[in-house]
């Protein structure tokens, strides 16, 4: 079905598949993931920028059995999230998401990444963000775009290698960045 046919219909939104890039492999999300996730998402430094606290096990339990569903409750938007990891035997250094909407053309994609602050400053970041952009090509989504705080400048920063932009929006005190995706010719 073309994605910008009448809200009418259902929606079969893109289902996450394991991908894997050079140094990493990103695991489709389910709540077994909350138990490690715990400790990657522990730092109160993980949250300067992006609000929020730490959470525990039973919040991340009930937040992963509902974003593992792959859709909102109201059938509105596709969710996608990945673990990442190094090697499928490694603890996870963090995660990759996009909620996923009806465009114009296609579909378009609200991403966001999060990369536990053990694990920062090795471009696992960049390459988890790159990877899942790629993936969305793949399955018909043509723009991107991300919130990010006007002072995270390591956000930032992958936001460009992604080839996003800062547009004039705010949202929440966040600027919002946006690109088309690429897409095979």
């Amino acid at each position: 079905m073309n994605p910008a046919e009448s809200s009418n219909r259902s929606v079969n939104w893109p289902q996450a598949t394991p991908i894997v890039t050079d140094r990493l492999q990103l695991e489709p999300l389910a709540v077994h993931h909350a138990s490690e996730m715990v400790e990657t998402l522990s730092s109160p430094d993980l949250y300067t920028h992006i609000g929020g606290t730490s959470p525990s096990r039973s919040e991340l339990e009930r937040l992963y059995a509902l974003q593992s569903a792959g859709a909102s409750p109201t059938g509105d938007a596709g969710w996608l999230n990945w673990i990442v990891r190094e090697t499928a035997e490694s603890a996870a250094v963090g995660y990759v998401q996009a909620t996923v909407t009806r465009a114009e053309t296609g579909y378009q994609a609200d991403i966001a990444w999060v990369i536990g602050v053990d694990s920062q400053g090795q471009g696992f970041g960049t390459e988890a963000a790159r990877a899942m952009v790629d993936w969305l090509a793949d399955h018909l989504v043509t723009v991107v775009q991300a919130a990010i705080h006007p002072d995270n400048a390591a956000s930032a920063r992958i936001a460009v290698c992604l080839g996003l932009q800062p547009t004039d929006e705010i949202d929440d005190g966040e600027v919002i960045w946006r690109a088309e995706a690429r897409t095979e010719e």
